[in-house]
């Protein structure tokens, strides 16, 4: 496989195991954080939930036909694809952000959902980040946005529950299998770019929201000029949360180019300088981070990722070419899929 020396963090979460890439390091730098015991152990374990609350099975000719817009009275939004056909070696992971306040429970809506896809064979990388309002069938539940199905998933405040159902709605309306999932609320992510001293990124327009929710349910202004710009991680939180400019659309988009500006700067540090600050990083973002990968499946994934140049890094967004607004019989507001268009992203990210 080709090298190219880069770090890839497939989300701040996961910079934990970009401190440890780096052939023949891995192993030593993580014998401080566990012992041989904890090694193949999940950090959150799904513990079998997944069966217990999707309750509907996933067969494709159960789905509204792939060439009809969703409106309120048809069926479910899946694609064109079925999770069965899925038999590459591929590693598919749903990356979700926890609007998760100071005090609160890990159990809040998905403020941000990406699938990455790591395609070792094919030395690939996917993402796609889905639209909160995105309006689903959420299994066992009915059609609501799929940024509830962690909520509705998570009753009785278990996190792992949540996930499953969130990786069941994914699956089910976008035939993509899902194999693991990360969640990451606020404070990792501010602490996990802070660790990495800060990251440059290139602002194209001047942001100026005056409506910026702070984290106590009121205001906090946010203002950024256009240009190149150093930004730690609270800075770097406003900019992947704002709305103002545009939508969830550009939401999303900034929110990769965060991760890119984050394996960028982790590639200026250098393995040596990532292994050095991994006490730090572990630290800060340890009690923000559920997964139920084990810290030796996040080591593995992240060597594999080094190897991927940054040309094969596909990032996509599912955005207005992809999805159209629709107003439910309640009179929300939401996106619905344009299965013919979205099968064909799909299609290309995940299965080619």
């Amino acid at each position: 496989m080709k090298s190219t020396h880069s770090v890839l963090p497939i989300w701040l979460s996961l910079l934990l195991s970009i401190a440890f890439v780096g052939s023949g390091t891995a192993v030593l730098a993580f014998g401080y954080l566990t012992a041989q015991a904890v090694w193949n152990r999940p950090l959150n374990p799904l513990e079998l939930a997944a069966a217990g609350v999707a309750d509907v099975e996933l067969e494709l000719d159960q789905l509204a036909p792939p060439e009809v817009l969703l409106q309120d009275e048809i069926g479910p939004t899946p694609t064109l694809i079925p999770t069965s056909e899925f038999k590459t070696e591929r590693t598919n992971i749903l990356l979700m952000g926890i609007d998760r306040r100071p005090g609160q429970p890990f159990v809040s809506r998905t403020d941000s959902m990406m699938i990455v896809s790591i395609d070792p064979q094919n030395e690939r990388i996917s993402m796609l980040s889905l639209p909160r309002d995105l309006y689903v069938i959420i299994p066992g539940r009915g059609r609501d946005r799929i940024n509830t199905a962690f909520v509705y998933g998570s009753a009785g405040n278990n996190p792992a529950n949540g996930a499953a159902l969130a990786m069941s709605t994914v699956e089910y309306n976008l035939g993509v299998h899902i194999d693991h999932y990360v969640l990451v609320d606020f404070a990792a992510f501010i602490n996990g770019i802070n660790a990495l001293g800060g990251i440059d990124i290139y602002v194209p327009v001047t942001i100026n929201d005056t409506m910026f929710p702070d984290m106590n349910y009121g205001y906090d202004p946010f203002y950024i000029e256009a240009g190149q710009r150093h930004m730690d991680g609270e800075t770097a939180l406003k900019y992947a949360r704002t709305r103002y400019t545009d939508s969830d659309f550009g939401r999303a988009g900034r929110q990769q180019q965060i991760l890119l500006a984050a394996r960028q700067k982790a590639l200026s540090l250098g393995v040596g300088e990532m292994i050095r600050r991994a006490p730090t990083i572990y630290r800060q973002v340890e009690q923000g981070v559920r997964t139920d990968l084990s810290l030796q499946e996040l080591i593995s994934l992240a060597q594999i990722a080094a190897e991927v140049p940054r040309e094969s890094i596909q990032n996509e967004v599912l955005d207005q070419r992809y999805v159209s607004g629709h107003r439910t019989e309640q009179g929300a507001s939401v996106q619905v899929m344009n299965n013919q268009a979205a099968a064909e992203l799909i299609r290309r990210l995940f299965y080619e």
